[in-house]
């Protein structure tokens, strides 16, 4: 609790102002420690006498002569420093500190509705402000003693976390393959309407779950500032004709119109995330199309420039059934639906919407919700852009050089079984020869003595790693030093692909297998012209 003058006030008794400087020296010489006499004159303070301004003038020269009989408050100092009860000691220090010295020269008067109570010395001010000193000082050590223990747990709970997704994202991804590549294998493969539609029906609620576990995954980045951002040029025209390819397949059925639109004004060519902008929008066009049966969703491409700065807004519109004002609030929160029936109604797990905003601001833009004026939603998402220069030849998607392609033996390194079989079931059907190992020594032993057309090793196994096998094999004079080597990986962040770069591989592979993907992969890794090259980089398999 804070100092108050009266706290530290000591009751001088008061002196009227016909009182002879004489008679005030004398209090003065009775009481060493009396540092000043308050003047009062009918309960009302006319200023104050101090021991050092008295002293003063009666030892000057003649002073006690001249000066002993006058009145005492001809002396006085008449603009003391004046304080109400509960006026704090901060304060008056305040005051001090603005140019008001006399409070630590001569003391505080303090009144009480306006009459005199008491006075506070100098020393009683500098006391009370060390000790308010000292204990801020005290309180804000304890402070930072807490803040770097709750920092120091938050990282605790963030590295926790972070462990806990790699974790989850390596054991949940993994029996995936066993879902969503036996599944594949089994469309396929078997026949008769039924056991296909089955079939299909396992592959789509194993998509369902990666697409969950990727929300989830993204969602945590975003909130650990992990997610990076990789600016590059891309085209409106290009980016809306992708966006509709992709989404009017998943109308069918909908008496549903989807427009999409390119203002002409517009700068065609800019620079930003395009992966990052196109999970943005297909977020909200998901959510549009969710709720929207009937009428049209329309999306918007426009550029604008304002102050030398060029901004990509994108809008996205919908007719279906709106939201709320209340909802409206807590739409953008994770895991949050405009209603409680949504997630039974729709489905999906509230977690778009969350990360359509995690990643606009991300871009250093906004998002904003208004109603359709015939009826539905509006989405608006502005994000500052950088004006891209024309496209060049070298800009051109790059295609490796093929050659042909002969089929030999591969080499699966992988300990998860059901993951083994459907990357050794895929390849074989595609007519390749497949040797399997289940650990890393075994795969170095294997290939240290037996030629491979190709290697895929899990980043994850007993007895070492992927990167165990790749950077023994590259640093080794073998039969398969140069050979391809590629990651089979449920992780696919950027530090991941760029230790996976670093230590030698050729391509990575993300889990849940896909085993037509798996095959295309595989295939464009052995056909491209080693002048080419291949570009590492995550391929859904």
């Amino acid at each position: 609790m804070p100092v108050r003058v009266e706290d530290i006030a000591i009751g001088v008794a008061p002196i009227g102002a016909d009182m002879s400087a004489s008679a005030a020296l004398g209090l003065f010489l009775s009481d060493p420690s009396l540092f000043a006499l308050p003047v009062v004159m009918n309960g009302a303070v006319l200023g104050q006498v101090t021991r050092a301004r008295l002293t003063e003038i009666l030892a000057s020269p003649g002073g006690r002569d001249v000066a002993a009989s006058r009145a005492a408050s001809h002396f006085m100092t008449q603009k003391p420093v004046m304080a109400e009860s509960g006026t704090t000691v901060a304060f008056i220090a305040k005051l001090a500190a603005d140019g008001n010295t006399s409070a630590l020269t001569d003391g505080v008067i303090v009144l009480n509705d306006g009459r005199y109570k008491g006075l506070v010395s100098p020393g009683a001010i500098l006391a009370a402000v060390a000790q308010e000193n000292a204990l801020r000082a005290r309180a804000m050590q304890a402070a930072s003693k807490r803040l770097q223990q709750a920092t120091a747990r938050a990282l605790d709970v963030a590295r926790d976390k972070s462990s806990f997704l790699a974790f989850l994202s390596h054991e949940i991804r993994t029996p995936l393959t066993g879902i969503l590549g036996v599944a594949d294998l089994l469309q396929d493969t078997i026949s008769g309407a039924e056991p296909r539609r089955l079939a299909r029906t396992i592959s789509e609620s194993g998509n369902h779950l990666d697409r969950l576990l990727g929300d989830l995954l993204d969602l945590s980045r975003l909130e650990a500032g992990k997610l990076p951002v990789s600016p590059g040029p891309f085209d409106l025209h290009e980016f809306a004709a992708e966006a509709r390819d992709l989404w009017q397949s998943r109308i069918a059925g909908k008496r549903l119109d989807l427009r999409i639109h390119v203002e002409s004004t517009s700068v065609m060519r800019v620079e930003s995330d395009a992966m990052r902008v196109r999970q943005i929008l297909f977020n909200l066009m998901s959510n549009a199309l969710k709720f929207t049966e009937q009428g049209h969703v329309s999306v918007t491409l426009a550029t604008l420039e304002a102050a030398g700065h060029l901004k990509l807004r994108m809008t996205v519109s919908d007719t279906g059934c709106g939201i709320s004002d209340a909802d409206k609030a807590r739409l953008f929160r994770a895991f949050e639906q405009a209603r409680a029936s949504t997630a039974q109604t729709h489905g999906g797990s509230g977690l778009g919407l969350s990360i359509a905003k995690g990643l606009t601001a991300l871009l250093g833009g906004e998002i904003r919700l208004a109603d359709n004026a015939g009826g539905g939603s509006v989405f608006t998402v502005t994000i500052p852009v950088l004006r891209a220069g024309p496209r060049l030849a070298v800009d051109a998607p790059h295609k490796p050089r093929m050659r042909s392609l002969t089929l030999g033996t591969i080499l699966i390194a992988e300990d998860h079984a059901i993951s083994a079989l459907v990357m050794s079931q895929a390849l074989k059907a595609a007519g390749w020869q497949v040797e399997t190992v289940q650990n890393a020594a075994d795969a170095i032993a294997r290939a240290g003595e037996v030629p491979y057309q190709a290697i895929l090793a899990d980043i994850h196994m007993p007895g070492g790693n992927g990167e165990t096998i790749v950077r023994t094999l590259r640093s080794t004079t073998g039969p398969n030093q140069i050979a391809p080597i590629l990651a089979v990986t449920a992780d696919i962040g950027a530090e991941r692909r760029t230790a996976c770069e670093r230590a030698g591989f050729t391509a990575m592979i993300e889990k849940p297998i896909r085993p037509r993907a798996l095959v295309a992969t595989l295939a464009d890794v052995l056909m491209a012209d080693e002048d080419t090259g291949w570009e590492l980089g995550a391929k859904r398999a």
